[in-house]
């Protein structure tokens, strides 16, 4: 099967795997000689642009399951004999890969640079830094160079689907305009954080090889994601980019999904180390002791090495302590290397070596920059040779030995030829993808079975937080009005920084449009009256928004008059209000969006309230507005909103239903419809997405100090749910919440092991019974706690450390095992009071086993006994 090409029956079968009937095969043929960016053939997209219900079925697990109320009988466990201890499923089989064959190839790649240190040297950076030429070159590119016949990589953005407006590689000018860009269209998933919410590592490591797939079939060859780094506190901006406060479980999601992208191609994990303030990202400094620094902010970087095998690690902006991120050597190599077992190579983020790219820095300081990283472990500066484009005269001069390059650049062809993306001209990645990119359209073809992905994401992700008895809506409301406000906002990557708009009720919401921005096509995404018309038996025109055949209409605001809502609610059966953020409220810095408490609140104000980047007063405050006009109508009526993280709401108590939907991409307005409905087409659809944070409120948030004027900011070990626990604080929402239009009850909880010792996995069993009338999800969640510890931070205090979602039809019940490892058990116990180095230990004693669905609701609970402690790690 050649790379541009997939046969009818290989697609249908693709379609036939996800509950989708096969249409007509769309997929284009070759139509001539090589084009593009590594070969790849001429393909043009056709049949490509009509909408269809993407029907899909119920959500997979991955939990052992046995018939209800089956006996455990409690053993002895140990890791004893087993080849990886660490090994609980498909998602943490770790590296295993130390293949001679790419070793072979390494060294004959190494053979043929003849000795060049020089060309060697270009292996280590981007494009090259020109201070004079081109203006803008370096910001057009996101790849590095061929060298010696040997392919540079092409990077590409990101968790949510793969951005191909970041540069014009491969995109031809002017063919897709937006935000002013040549951009490519590509499959929207719902955000990172939508996905935490699903709790379902299958869908993570589905999402994940979707992605890559699309990579593939336009010869791109490392993904910067997954985007992995906590939800400190809910101000910073990219809290839509990764999955939620939970070390444990932003690890486990993340490994689920390098597994998924490294079927195709490369995948990298960022940004290492506690980048968690975006405002002054390259001037922040995160300060930590190193028991906080290794068990909370590097604890799921440490589980994405171990368990996945990820190719690389990208280097943040912000220092750690006092040192750059992309110099810290004893991040870099004492803990990533040393101590987490980091086989891949160290990249940067673009621009985040020292010196804010300032092309007056000194040659002398560019050098001392560049010996600093290389000593560190940086292994590779992007997107330029700003500063290792002085390590062939650091070379020349003997400041900078040989062999530091060449431990760089084995590092960086093992992952080329371990992913087969060195040859230059050729066919690049692991297997053959299903999807096709044509250059001339810019667009990837054949995407179906990724829209049904999509759509499949979006229903996992929603979460119900509050429903009164409105939901779902009733078959005799015929009349639906779905609103919205339409609300300003401002970017950077606007023209001319022109105000744009985003029209709650009818925009389809991917997030913010930064390095992560996906552009989907318009015919084939879906918003939330299009989604709603469809679920209510119309035909929507997903271009003008129209619904035929179905009394669902949609209103906006004129301005900052609020009478075109009500006027329209007015005889409404029932309402659906659209609100949340836009990408000026929270995103990356160099939109100026940035961080939602960054000089847009006056002292004493909210940053969690919607609205409050609004400088007009016309807008000011808004939604907050048009929700409660609508709610003092009386109607029946839901809130769904749209955002990356905590939103306050004044109005909670004035509203029927509440419903969180992140930013959902392309098909979330399909996804919406059916859940908002629960049934359409005689297909049964139900809320099953969970909190992957804790919903507090503004005020409760106060005693974390977010971001520090001095530029050095404390990053504290209580965090999430263990922050609002050490205070006893009673959050809006808890860290797993979400609700149902069923219920469930667990029971008969057993441990199946009755002692454990270095290398045990405890199968914690427990029964599953959906007592509702309609099929549902339920994602089972088990913390521990350690009633023995001698560790003050441990004690009276929970960690998560394991879940699984399972499928149930109305009334059945299933027996669930969540494997929970006992290495995840660990603390870092350090040597002393105030140095960085010590060992990772499991405590002696009793470990508490409780079993809920929620942070806040654990009613199973048993005592594993008999815990033979251990000490692992040399002392770095």
């Amino acid at each position: 099967m050649s790379k541009s090409k997939v046969s009818c029956l290989h697609f249908a079968l693709s379609l036939a795997a996800l509950g989708l009937a096969a249409p007509a095969c769309s997929l284009p043929t070759p139509t001539g000689a090589a084009a593009g960016d590594g070969g790849a053939l001429a393909v043009t997209c056709a049949n490509e642009n009509a909408v269809v219900s993407l029907s899909i079925p119920d959500a997979g697990t991955t939990v052992v399951t046995a018939d209800p109320g089956t006996p455990v009988t409690p053993t002895a466990c140990s890791g004893a004999g087993k080849a990886n201890p660490n090994a609980i499923d498909k998602y943490s089989q770790g590296y295993g890969h130390n293949d001679q064959m790419i070793q072979n190839s390494v060294n004959t790649a190494m053979q043929s640079f003849g000795g060049d240190v020089s060309s060697e040297i270009e292996e280590m950076y981007g494009e090259p830094f020109i201070k004079q030429g081109k203006v803008g070159q370096f910001f057009d590119t996101q790849r590095s160079q061929d060298v010696a016949g040997i392919r540079g990589y092409r990077y590409r953005d990101a968790s949510r689907g793969v951005n191909f407006g970041e540069d014009m590689d491969g995109n031809p000018p002017g063919k897709h305009i937006v935000q002013n860009q040549s951009v490519g269209y590509s499959t929207s998933f719902p955000v990172s954080m939508a996905r935490g919410a699903a709790f379902d590592l299958d869908l993570e490591y589905a999402v994940g090889e979707a992605i890559a797939d699309e990579m593939q079939a336009a010869n791109q060859t490392l993904l910067l994601a997954p985007c992995m780094n906590l939800l400190r506190h809910p101000y910073w901006g990219r809290a839509q980019e990764t999955y939620g406060e939970d070390s444990f479980h932003v690890g486990r999601l993340s490994a689920a999904m390098v597994v998924g992208i490294q079927q195709h191609i490369a995948a990298n994990a960022k940004h290492y180390l506690a980048y968690d303030i975006e405002v002054g990202r390259s001037k922040n400094d995160s300060s930590m002791d190193e028991q906080t620094l290794r068990e909370i902010y590097g604890r799921h970087f440490r589980m994405v090495v171990q368990d996945s095998g990820v190719s690389s690690v990208m280097a943040s902006y912000n220092s750690v302590n006092g040192t750059k991120s992309t110099q810290n050597g004893h991040n870099l190599t004492e803990i990533l290397r040393k101590d987490f077992g980091f086989q891949g190579f160290v990249l940067s983020d673009w621009w985040a070596m020292p010196g804010d790219s300032n092309t007056s820095t000194p040659t002398s300081v560019l050098q001392q920059n560049a010996i600093n990283a290389l000593d560190a472990g940086l292994d590779v500066e992007l997107p330029w040779g700003f500063n290792y484009g002085q390590l062939a005269n650091l070379y020349n001069s003997g400041k900078v030995t040989k062999d530091k390059i060449d431990t760089a650049v084995k590092r960086v062809l093992y992952e080329k030829f371990r992913f087969n993306s060195a040859g230059e001209g050729a066919t690049v990645g692991l297997g053959t993808p299903t999807t096709a990119y044509d250059y001339q359209g810019g667009q990837i073809c054949g995407n179906l079975p990724h829209l049904a992905l999509a759509k499949k994401a979006a229903l996992e992700s929603m979460v119900l937080l509050k429903n009164d008895g409105v939901l779902p809506i009733s078959p005799s409301a015929h009349n639906i009005v779905v609103v919205g406000a339409t609300v300003p906002y401002v970017i950077n990557t606007t023209t001319s920084g022109k105000a744009e708009t985003v029209n709650f009720a009818t925009d389809v919401r991917g997030g913010d449009l930064g390095s992560s921005r996906v552009y989907p096509d318009p015919a084939k995404s879906m918003g939330p009256v299009d989604g709603i018309c469809l679920a209510a038996g119309g035909t929507p025109d997903v271009i003008k928004h129209t619904c035929n055949g179905a009394s669902v209409t949609w209103a906006t605001n004129n301005q900052g008059d609020l009478a075109p809502i009500t006027n329209a609610v007015a005889n409404a059966d029932f309402v659906v209000v659209m609100a949340g953020l836009t990408a000026q409220d929270e995103g990356e810095e160099y939109t100026l969006a940035g961080d939602r408490d960054y000089g847009v609140v006056p002292k004493g104000g909210n940053p969690l309230l919607l609205d409050t980047k609004q400088q007009d007063g016309t807008y000011q405050g808004i939604q907050n507005k048009l929700i409660s006009a609508v709610a003092m109508t009386g109607k029946p009526m839901v809130v769904v909103l749209e955002g990356g993280s905590v939103i306050e709401m004044p109005w909670l108590g004035q509203v029927h239903a509440l419903v969180m939907a992140w930013y959902p991409g392309q098909r979330g307005g399909e996804a919406l419809g059916d859940l908002l409905f629960g049934q359409v087409n005689g297909v049964s659809y139900n809320f099953g997405g969970k909190l992957p944070f804790t919903w507090g409120t503004n005020s409760q948030y106060a005693g974390i100090t977010f971001s520090d004027p001095s530029g050095s900011t404390k990053f504290d070990y209580y965090i999430g749910y263990r922050y609002f626990d050490h205070n006893n604080l009673t959050p809006t929402f808890p860290f797993g919440a979400g609700m149902s239009y069923t219920s469930f009850e667990l029971s008969n909880l057993q441990l199946g092991c009755s002692s454990a010792t270095q290398g045990a996995v405890v199968p914690v069993v427990v029964d599953v019974k959906n007592t509702g009338m309609v099929d549902g999800d339920e994602t089972v969640m088990v913390f521990v706690s350690f009633p023995d510890t001698t560790v003050d931070r441990r004690k009276n205090q929970k960690e998560l450390k394991g879940f699984a979602r399972v499928s149930l039809k109305a009334g059945e019940t299933k027996q669930v095992t969540v494997p929970v490892r006992l290495s995840d058990l660990d603390y870092f116990k350090m040597d002393s009071a105030t140095g960085n180095t010590g060992h990772w230990v499991v405590e002696d004693g009793r470990i508490n086993i409780m079993v809920g669905d929620s942070a806040t609701n654990l009613p199973l609970n048993a005592t594993l006994e008999n815990v033979k402690g251990y000490t692992v790690g040399s002392s770095q």
